[in-house]
C-alpha cells in the first residue's frame, strides 16, 4: 500500500475554514493536495477558487478548465497533484457522482469532509479512499508537526495564485 499523504497542521486549518466559510452558504467546496513525485509531504494546498467552480448544496465541480490550470501548474514546478478533498453536507461518503465523476486515477485519493458547516478539523474524522481500478477506503492522512509550512494557493479557471 501506498504511504498515507502527509500534511503540515496548517494546511488542515486553511482547508477546514475553506469548507467552514462555503459550508455556511449551504455549498460544498474543496481543494487538491499536492507533492513532490513520489514523496507523500503535501507542499501544496490548492483551494477552488470561483471561475469555472460549481458549488451547490449537494455538488461541487472542478471544470476542465480550472483542472487544467491546476495539473499545468503543478507540471509546471515539478510537482504531482495527488488528492481531492471536498465536503458534504452531513455524511463522509463516497456519492455516486464522487465514484463516477471523479479524477478517476490510479493511485489517486479523494477524501470528503463532513458537517461542512462545521467541519471536523481530525482528518481521521474524513472519509479517505485511493483509486484502484475503483474506489477502496484507505487511510487517512498524518498530520505532522515536523514538516515546513505548505505553500497554500487558489486555483480556478482564471490560473493558480497565492492565498
Amino acid at each position: 500500500m501506498t504511504a498515507s499523504l502527509r500534511l503540515h497542521p496548517a494546511a488542515v486549518q486553511e482547508l477546514i475554514e475553506h469548507v467552514r466559510q462555503y459550508g455556511q452558504q449551504d455549498v460544498e467546496t474543496g481543494g487538491l493536495l499536492i507533492t513532490r513525485p513520489r514523496d507523500s509531504e503535501v507542499v501544496v494546498l490548492a483551494l477552488a477558487g470561483e471561475k469555472g467552480i460549481r458549488r451547490e448544496e449537494g455538488l461541487f465541480v472542478i471544470t476542465m478548465p480550472a483542472l487544467d490550470e491546476l495539473f499545468s501548474y503543478a507540471e509546471g514546478n515539478d510537482l504531482q497533484v495527488r488528492a481531492m478533498i471536498h465536503s458534504h453536507k452531513r455524511r463522509a461518503f463516497m456519492s455516486v457522482t464522487d465514484r463516477t465523476a471523479g479524477l478517476n486515477i490510479r493511485g489517486f485519493v479523494s477524501a470528503i469532509i463532513p458537517t461542512y458547516d462545521h467541519p471536523p478539523p481530525d482528518p481521521n474524522r474524513w472519509g479517505w479512499w485511493r483509486h484502484e481500478g475503483d474506489w477502496h477506503p484507505t487511510a487517512p492522512a498524518v498530520v505532522d508537526f515536523s514538516l515546513p509550512l505548505p505553500q497554500i494557493v487558489v486555483f480556478d479557471a482564471g490560473g493558480v495564485r497565492d492565498h
